[in-house]
């Protein structure tokens, strides 16, 4: 089976944006939270315990990058969230296949 490389760059900021998105992937894919997503992972925010939940069926990553560049620190990153590089990144391109990329709309 194709195991595929979801990169989400906005901020998943409801339930509904959560489920447009998270609803169209399989069990073994992987979701990589780019650019504007890493505000998706900061704990404490309005959706979190949903977010957790999700999360919890997916391999979720973040890009420590973009992470340092909006000012999050990786402690308050939502637990089970694998921080990762750009090595990390070029990783997952790798191994998985196809790339999709999710943009808001």
């Amino acid at each position: 089976m194709i195991s595929v490389l979801h990169l989400v760059n906005y901020r998943l900021s409801s339930v509904e944006t959560v489920n447009r998105c998270f609803g169209r992937m399989a069990a073994d894919d992987c979701v990589l939270l780019i650019e504007n997503g890493v505000y998706t992972v900061k704990a404490g925010n309005a959706i979190s315990s949903e977010l957790e939940k999700r999360f919890a069926k997916f391999a979720v990553k973040v890009l420590q990058p973009d992470l340092e560049a909006r000012g999050i620190d990786q402690s308050e990153v939502i637990g089970g969230i694998d921080v990762i590089d750009d090595v990390g990144f070029v990783d997952l391109s790798i191994t998985h296949g196809p790339v999709v990329s999710w943009f808001d709309s």
